[in-house]
């Protein structure tokens, strides 16, 4: 009976492999080899704590194959965090990008943080649709070149970016916000796998608010976009 179910698994395994022409679909994982859900490396934070914290490992951090949001108030160190794991990853001779959509960004305190200025590549976009076309064509360049360059990408704020409709329409026009979340969880179940096979480290900071009239329990939100639902880790 387990020849049977061995011979199969390896049939099924094979076939499936062979359909996606290529591209592996399908694994054993006690093989010893590396599948896209594997965690093979960690961007440092610049605190010893919170790397073992989120890695649950000593000389961790945030993943790289994986997308994680920084969320917190406002002044909380969402932005030091994210400067700390741009630096971190040009010292491991990565590709450090920072996407800034609110114009907010300080050399001066990028420079204190580590950050290489003139290795730095940095992006100002406002359109959450440029935002996410600008990820997935800087991958595909990337990869394209060097299979194994580290890169990382932060993205600050998604939540300070708009919409090419929003930003049509006029300052009294309201209920554009459902479009954004739309929007947002597209892009997000369509470049989940690429940043999981490609192995990038995807950063988002996300302001949390005051929900009025919250009585019990948590009176904290964030602006309504869903990237949790493919988020990985949350800070």
């Amino acid at each position: 009976m387990s020849t049977n179910r061995d011979a199969l698994m390896t049939s099924l395994h094979d076939s499936l492999n062979k359909k996606h022409k290529g591209n592996k679909v399908a694994y054993f994982l006690d093989d010893d080899i590396d599948t896209p859900t594997d965690v093979g490396s960690w961007c440092k934070s610049g605190s010893s704590v919170l790397d073992l914290a989120i890695s649950n490992r000593p000389n961790g951090g945030i993943p790289y194959g994986r997308i994680t949001e920084l969320q917190g108030l406002e002044g909380s160190g969402k932005s030091l965090i994210g400067a700390h794991l741009l630096a971190s990853c040009q010292k491991e001779g990565g590709i450090a990008v920072y996407i800034d959509t609110e114009t907010a960004v300080s050399r001066e305190f990028l420079e204190v943080i580590g950050v290489d200025l003139s290795k730095l590549l940095y992006i100002r976009l406002n359109l959450v649709e440029n935002i996410f076309e600008t990820i997935e064509d800087m991958i595909v360049k990337v990869r394209e070149k060097d299979k194994n360059i580290k890169l990382c990408i932060l993205v600050d704020s998604l939540a300070g970016a708009t919409t090419k409709v929003e930003m049509e329409s006029a300052y009294d026009k309201d209920g554009w916000s459902t479009a954004k979340a739309i929007i947002t969880s597209k892009a997000m179940r369509k470049i989940t796998e690429m940043i999981g096979t490609q192995d990038i480290a995807l950063i988002f900071t996300q302001q949390l608010r005051v929900n009025l009239g919250v009585t019990f329990g948590d009176k904290y939100c964030v602006d309504p976009y869903t990237t949790k639902i493919k988020i990985k880790y949350k800070i």
